[in-house]
């Protein structure tokens, strides 16, 4: 957490955030807050929906606010096809934590739904914060999601949109070559 600040977080062109923190201090809220609204990328994944529970601002600024959940496997709906995060996607089986959301932001532009007997719920989302943009997605919870190549599809369009076509034309430049593992290299502990 004291990783949010002005100083630190001016280094980085979006912020992921993954995690079950209940509080947020008032500085560190500010920093969030101004480096979304500044023009960089935000991308709350699962559980960071219901971190900060004491600050309104960080709970508008996803787009909602977790309040239960059972499990299960199932398929979201898309609703909206033609955004950036939505290009090469297509809708995949999955098991997952069945989020239900509260203190819904209006201003945001709802990606996928996930439908049951209870009706719709949103699902994976994108708004924008001052010049900044924000990506949520309910899906994470565990390994069963995580190592779905369509969920990392996901992910990668949606941080390739938080950033922005400047940054992402940056990164284009560099040609990085896909990550390889080579077994045995360096011995790290818990690798699996």
């Amino acid at each position: 957490l004291n990783d949010l600040n002005a100083a630190n977080l001016a280094k980085y062109d979006a912020l992921m955030i993954y995690a079950n923190h209940t509080k947020i201090a008032p500085a560190q809220e500010k920093a969030l807050l101004d480096f979304v609204a500044g023009g960089k990328g935000f991308l709350p994944i699962h559980s960071a929906s219901f971190c900060f529970q004491n600050s309104e601002p960080y709970i508008a600024l996803v787009g909602a606010q977790f309040q239960k959940h059972g499990t299960g496997e199932f398929t979201t709906e898309f609703t909206n096809t033609t955004h950036p995060v939505m290009r090469g996607l297509k809708p995949f089986q999955v098991w997952d934590e069945t989020y239900v959301h509260t203190k819904h932001n209006p201003d945001r532009t709802v990606l996928m739904e996930r439908v049951d007997a209870a009706g719709r719920e949103p699902w994976t989302w994108v708004r924008n914060h001052g010049k900044g943009r924000v990506f949520y997605t309910a899906y994470g919870h565990d390994e069963r999601v995580w190592n779905n190549p369509n969920f990392h599809q996901l992910i990668q369009n949606a941080l390739l949109w938080s950033v922005g076509p400047a940054v992402e034309a940056q990164l284009e430049a560099l040609n990085l070559q896909p990550l390889r593992y080579t077994k045995g290299i360096v011995p790290v502990p818990n690798s699996e």
